[in-house]
């Protein structure tokens, strides 16, 4: 009897390491692929430092710098900073990526003769070669700016947004659900849309999409279990395309349960076509779940 219960243990073990495998090896770096550079998920262990830019009545915008001096995440805070979204900027190294930040801002007339608060929230060093960065990438462009130092703290961060986060990383988190949100409202491009027809195959290849970045995001924020009702990342707003131009119907839905992720999701086109997954891809039926 017990080397019977044994034998189901390690083979629990041996379905879960399987199981972080492909995560990591397959679904992570599938979801990385299918999203512009500001949007893929935020990793809280990348945050080494913190840089906030925000120029006066022009664009404001937040940078995730690691350990190495790499932008890992651009966490946009408006419209006007749009400019600098999904232009594969984040992974590049300060002294690449701050260059570059600033020529797109100036560029489309964002930046010149203006106000710019630059805020320190960690690293001091770090902070030093960014200023000394911009500086340069203005006078370069023969653009006068009077940039306005100061420090301050994620928690006052949070504060001056009225958040309830309090812990860095859920503070961070929130930074990126904002941005994205705001990414989703940029107006797009009459150049780049693209009419999607949709059939049930590429819906179903759609739909796969979508559930594999709500496993992803459960593993990155740690989620255990969530509701179906809980807005803290609506279905709805997940791309299933490299163009951003296919979602989930509002009809969709999905909540996590003992770090499973349970979805209903539908995907319109002349006709819809609906997909159930009963806690993993492998689990998937066409069709309501009943």
């Amino acid at each position: 009897m017990k080397r019977k219960i044994w034998f189901y243990v390690l083979e629990v073990l041996i379905i879960l390491i399987i199981t972080i495998y492909l995560a990591v090896t397959k679904v992570i770096p599938e979801y990385q692929n299918s999203t512009g550079s500001s949007e893929r998920f935020f990793q809280s262990k990348n945050y080494e430092t913190g840089i906030e830019v925000n120029v006066v009545t022009g664009p404001s915008f937040f940078l995730v710098i690691n350990s190495e001096n790499e932008v890992t995440n651009i966490f946009i805070e408006n419209e006007k900073a749009g400019a600098i979204a999904n232009q594969e900027i984040e992974g590049k190294k300060v002294n690449k990526a701050i260059p570059e930040i600033f020529q797109k801002l100036i560029e489309a007339n964002l930046i010149d003769n203006q106000v710019i608060n630059i805020v320190n929230y960690n690293d001091q060093a770090v902070y030093r070669k960014v200023i000394s960065l911009v500086q340069q990438s203005l006078e370069k462009q023969s653009k006068t700016a009077q940039i306005i130092e100061s420090n301050s703290t994620l928690q006052d961060k949070a504060k001056s947004l009225n958040m309830e986060e309090q812990e860095d990383s859920q503070i961070l988190w929130r930074l990126y659900l904002n941005s994205t949100e705001i990414i989703d409202g940029l107006p797009k491009s009459t150049t780049s849309t693209t009419h999607v027809s949709i059939n049930k195959e590429n819906a179903s290849v759609y739909a796969d999409t979508i559930y594999q970045k709500l496993v992803t995001y459960m593993m990155n924020a740690n989620v255990q279990n969530q509701e179906k009702n809980d807005m803290t990342m609506p279905i709805q707003y997940i791309p299933g395309n490299n163009d951003n131009s296919v979602y989930a119907s509002s009809t969709s839905w999905y909540y996590i349960k003992d770090y499973k992720v349970y979805a209903e999701i539908t995907i319109k086109g002349e006709s819809s076509y609906t997909f159930c997954y009963m806690g993993s891809s492998a689990n998937k039926k066409e069709g309501i779940c009943s």
